[in-house]
C-alpha cells in the first residue's frame, strides 16, 4: 500500500501456521520455530537468504528480544534501538523505575513469587493501584486493585497455575487513554500521531489486557510533550520505532504507563488512511523501511501527523476501516 508495492515483497514468519495463513498482505510464508529456540536464528536465516530479505522487523517482544541480542549474526538490516533501550523497553518495571526518576510516574515496585516478603509489599501498597506481569504485550494479566486481599488472590491464582512471571504494581491511573506512535532516525524526531482508545473488542470487566475497538486521532500538546520526554528518558538518542501508552492521573495529566520498540498491533490503520486520503506520508511501515534502508522519504509532521477528524475501528471477525470526520454510514434515529 504503497508507491514501492510492485518492487516490494514482504515475507512474514510465525511459528503459528494458522497465523501465516489469515495474513494476507505477505507475499511468502515460512512456519519458523520460535524465537526462544535454538535454531531459530538459523531458520531466520536461511529465509533471509532465499528470498533476499533486505531489512527484518520482529514483532512479537520475543522476538524483538531476539533479534535485538543477535543482530550482529542476522544477515539482514533492522530498525531497532541499540540493546539496552530494548531491554527498558521490554522490562515494564524497568521503565517505570525509569520514568519516576524523571519525574513522570510514582515508583513501582516488584511482586515476585520468590520473594519471601511478598505479604508484606502487598499490604505496604497505595490503593487503588495497578497490577500487571513484568513482561507481556497488551496489558498481560493486568487487574484494577483496591485492596491487598485483591493483589493476594491474583497473583496466587495465576502463580498456583503454574505462572511464576513478576508481576509489577502501579499507581492506578483513572483517565482517557492514549498510545502515542512515532518513528525516529538517529536522535531526531521523524513523524508521530496520538490515537486515543475509546472502547474495547469483547467484554473487559477487570482490565485484563485485550486490543481496542475504537479508535480516534487527537491532537493533544500534553500527550505530546509527556510521550517525547518519556521516550527520551528512556533512549538519549531514540532510533526506530517507539509506540508509547498513557493515561490520564485524577489531575488530568498523561502519564506513560508503557513503551515499546516496535508498532502496534493497530498500525495498519495508518497504512489504510494513506491510501483512502491519498497521503504516502502517514503510512508509518512504509517511512519506517525506507530509513531502515537509507532511502528518501516525503515530508512529514513531526508531530500530528494524522488529521483529528479521523476514526478507526475494528472487531472480531468483521475487518476494520477507517471513517473521516462524522461520515459513519449508519443512519441516526430518533
Amino acid at each position: 500500500m504503497s508507491k514501492d508495492s510492485r518492487t516490494t515483497l514482504l515475507t512474514g514468519i510465525d511459528s503459528d501456521r494458522t497465523s501465516l495463513q489469515l495474513n494476507l498482505w505477505i507475499d511468502t510464508a515460512y512456519h519458523l520455530p520460535g524465537a526462544d529456540r535454538r535454531n531459530y536464528l538459523q531458520a531466520l536465516n536461511k529465509v533471509v537468504e532465499k528470498e533476499h530479505v533486505e531489512i527484518v522487523f520482529p514483532q512479537p517482544d520475543p522476538e524483538v528480544r531476539r533479534v535485538s541480542a543477535e543482530r550482529e549474526n542476522l544477515h539482514a538490516k533492522i530498525f531497532l534501538p541499540d540493546q539496552k533501550t530494548v531491554s527498558n523497553c521490554l522490562d515494564k518495571f524497568e521503565a517505570l523505575t525509569i520514568w519516576h526518576e524523571a519525574g513522570l510516574r510514582r515508583q513501582p515496585a516488584v511482586l515476585s513469587a520468590t520473594d519471601t516478603a511478598v505479604n508484606r509489599r502487598i499490604k505496604s501498597l497505595e490503593y487503588p493501584c495497578w497490577i500487571r506481569a513484568r513482561e507481556g504485550a497488551g496489558g498481560l494479566l493486568s487487574c484494577k486493585a483496591t485492596d491487598s486481599s485483591i493483589v493476594d488472590y491474583w497473583l496466587r491464582f495465576h502463580w498456583d497455575q503454574g505462572i511464576k512471571t513478576d508481576f509489577v504494581a502501579e499507581e492506578y491511573l483513572p483517565g482517557r487513554d492514549y498510545c502515542f506512535m512515532s518513528i525516529w532516525n538517529h536522535g531526531s524526531l521523524v513523524t508521530s500521531m496520538i490515537r486515543e482508545r475509546l472502547s474495547w473488542v469483547g467484554h473487559r470487566l477487570i482490565g485484563t489486557g485485550g486490543t481496542s475497538k475504537l479508535n480516534r486521532v487527537v491532537h493533544q500538546a500534553s500527550v505530546n510533550n509527556k510521550a517525547l520526554d518519556a521516550i527520551r528518558a528512556i533512549s538519549k538518542s531514540p532510533h526506530g520505532i517507539f509506540c508509547v501508552d498513557l493515561k490520564e492521573n485524577p489531575d488530568n495529566i498523561p502519564c506513560p504507563t508503557e513503551i515499546n520498540c516496535r508498532f502496534t498491533t493497530n498500525v495498519h490503520y495508518l497504512t489504510l488512511a494513506s491510501m483512502k486520503l491519498a497521503h504516502p506520508e502517514w503510512n508509518f511501515v512504509w517511512l519506517a523501511s525506507r530509513i531502515a534502508l537509507g532511502e528518501e522519504i516525503p515530508d512529514c509532521s513531526k508531530t500530528n501527523a494524522l488529521p483529528a477528524d479521523l476514526w478507526f475501528t475494528k472487531n472480531t471477525d468483521m475487518g476494520f476501516t477507517v471513517v473521516s470526520g462524522n461520515h459513519w454510514k449508519a443512519v441516526e434515529t430518533s
